[in-house]
């Protein structure tokens, strides 16, 4: 799963223009560990470094982006307010009015609790946060301004039919809508900072991804972390009563027993017992055995085929833990099944093949 499951990173990176601080190989490193959200399962292996690139092997990011000065940037919004209060200017008051009541009465039927105040609050609030989120800049007093270039600027350019089989209109319930067979094409997270610009610096690069795996670099890891257990296999010998399996349950083994009220003739005149609940729970630290008693009445071990798998998906292409180990099966038959065939051919060659 760490090594040999495939997935999809930024491997090449053309640098058209980079003015910023941020070195253009400290850069492309940094583009080359953005997860990206593209299925590794509908794209090719390239076959050797003379391979051409194709929109069956490739998927290709632009970055282009400049910080411009705060004058700009005021003007830019001067500009835009006189268009805006122009073209409101133009529509007159009586139409305004009506327009203004017929969206109030449609709020109104839309208004879950019926309050049109607490609606425009929760609206203006959601939409303040939003945008905070999204800001692409930082203005400090007393500083130049500052551009955060994050990991939204990269903008997917589908090549070949790509546009056709990735996009927004993908349905996992339906039957892959025509050609559509997986989302479009995007970093998972778009807040990942890769660069800050000051006024007159700009970024214009192309980034190329392909498929790869761990064994290669660990940006093509689809996981932060895999590994298994058997499940463990608990069993009560001998009853525990009272005072000792109070400290079985709470202090020994937490969480792989409960505590329950006698209710047979056997167990009187006890007034409780341990009993088995949840032995998935168990951590094999066996520290039960340190008490004499407790060493005989309990027995751990494990179920020799029943394995629990521990995967930490960092979510790239729509891989779930499920499809990881799906896909790290798949590869572990291939790899039995070459070894197979280079056994037969290794006996044919030698003339102990029947």
């Amino acid at each position: 799963m760490i090594s040999d499951v495939p997935t999809v990173a930024i491997e090449h990176v053309y640098m058209w223009n980079n003015s910023s601080i941020v070195h253009d190989e400290v850069l492309a490193h940094r583009l080359g560990l953005v997860p990206l959200d593209a299925d590794p399962r509908f794209f090719e292996d390239f076959m050797g470094e003379d391979d051409d690139p194709s929109d069956l092997n490739t998927v290709v990011f632009r970055l282009s982006v400049s910080c411009s000065s705060k004058k700009e940037d005021e003007k830019k919004a001067k500009k835009k307010k006189g268009k805006e209060e122009k073209k409101e200017s133009t529509t007159t008051a009586s139409s305004s009015t009506s327009k203004r009541k017929n969206q109030e009465e449609n709020a109104q039927e839309e208004s879950i609790l019926g309050n049109l105040q607490n609606d425009k609050t929760a609206h203006e609030a959601s939409e303040s946060y939003r945008a905070s989120a999204a800001a692409a800049s930082i203005d400090i007093p007393g500083r130049p301004k500052t551009k955060h270039v994050y990991s939204r600027d990269l903008e997917w350019a589908p090549q070949g039919d790509q546009a056709s089989k990735f996009n927004d209109s993908y349905d996992p319930n339906s039957e892959n809508n025509g050609v559509v067979i997986a989302p479009a094409i995007k970093p998972i997270h778009d807040d990942i900072l890769l660069a800050k610009l000051r006024p007159g610096q700009a970024i214009e690069l192309e980034a190329h991804a392909r498929r790869g795996t761990g064994r290669d670099h660990a940006k093509f890891s689809p996981v932060a972390t895999a590994s298994y257990r058997l499940m463990p296999h608990v069993q009560i010998i001998k009853p525990v009563y009272d005072e000792l399996a109070d400290e079985l349950v709470n202090l020994y083994e937490p969480g792989v027993f409960t505590i329950e009220k006698c209710t047979s003739e056997k167990d009187k005149p006890h007034d409780r017992k341990a009993v088995v609940s949840n032995p998935y729970a168990c951590t094999m630290s066996r520290n039960y055995m340190r008490n004499a008693t407790l060493k005989d009445s309990i027995y751990i071990g494990r179920i020799p085929n029943h394995f629990i798998f521990s995967i930490e998906s960092v979510g790239g292409g729509n891989l779930s833990p499920g499809v990881i180990l799906a896909e790290a099966l798949r590869v572990l038959k291939e790899k039995c099944m070459r070894v197979v065939r280079l056994a037969d051919e290794s006996l044919e060659a030698d003339g102990l093949m029947e």
